[in-house]
């Protein structure tokens, strides 16, 4: 029998519980299910009803409970997203089980099949890429306890900037009509920042200046086979390797 309308987050919690009373015990009674999820058995009596109704469970007044086909189908696609969200808590963040399996709990009802896949996959390349613990996950937890990155962040991010600064660039602002080259880096921050980054100035990116207004603005550029119009606000905070 098919689901005649969409369950709502308590009635999943009902599939999910009994699909765990029924791993645990030889048979499932409605005292069981009340006692597991602090209930009165009245209610749990009725949301039985509203299940039995969706074919969901097998049910009938003072006997076992136990669920159909369908019901055991959505009884492991719940469990699934609880574990995938009770793994990236715990395993990802580091949270304490005991506020993670609550967490999980509220947070399966809300996230998207889309969201949970990717988490599911992100969790995945965690543990296995690269083997054992990554360093930036250790330098994140270092990052949460002490509100400060480690040393080795510091660094490594010391180094970086270093080495984009003795890079030899020049700002498209300074550039001329038929000079090329790859976008080194965008600076700044802000709504001009993002919306050079959304017009793809991005670095990497191959560029080329085709023309500049008589007073410098704006700044007409090629790239990735667009015909750009700058600001030369916006042209001064991209930096280029020239060709």
């Amino acid at each position: 029998m098919a689901v005649t309308k969409a369950l709502t987050a308590g009635m999943e919690d009902y599939i999910e519980t009994i699909a765990n009373l029924a791993e645990k015990k030889k048979v499932v009674r409605v005292r069981d299910i009340a006692e597991e999820m602090n209930i009165k058995m009245p209610s749990v009596t009725e949301a039985l009803k509203n299940l039995t109704k969706n074919g969901l469970v097998n049910h009938e007044k003072y006997e076992y409970v136990e669920l159909t086909s369908e019901g055991s189908k959505l009884a492991r696609k719940v469990r699934s997203q609880h574990n995938i969200l009770f793994d990236f808590l715990t395993g990802v963040l580091n949270i304490d089980t005991q506020t993670a399996e609550k967490d999980a709990c509220r947070m399966e009802h809300v996230v998207s099949p889309s969201t949970l896949k990717k988490l599911l996959s992100f969790v995945e390349f965690v543990r296995t890429c690269p083997i054992g613990e990554p360093d930036w996950l250790r330098n994140f937890e270092h990052y949460s306890q002490h509100g400060q990155r480690p040393e080795e962040c510091s660094t490594k991010a010391g180094k970086q900037e270093s080495e984009v600064k003795t890079m030899p660039n020049k700002s498209l602002r300074g550039l001329k009509p038929g000079q090329k080259g790859k976008i080194a880096r965008v600076v700044g921050r802000g709504p001009t920042h993002r919306r050079i980054l959304d017009m793809g100035v991005v670095p990497g990116t191959e560029i080329e200046v085709e023309r500049v207004a008589p007073l410098g603005d704006p700044i007409e550029v090629k790239i990735r086979g667009y015909h750009l119009s700058l600001r030369k606000e916006e042209a001064g905070n991209v930096f280029v390797e020239v060709s």
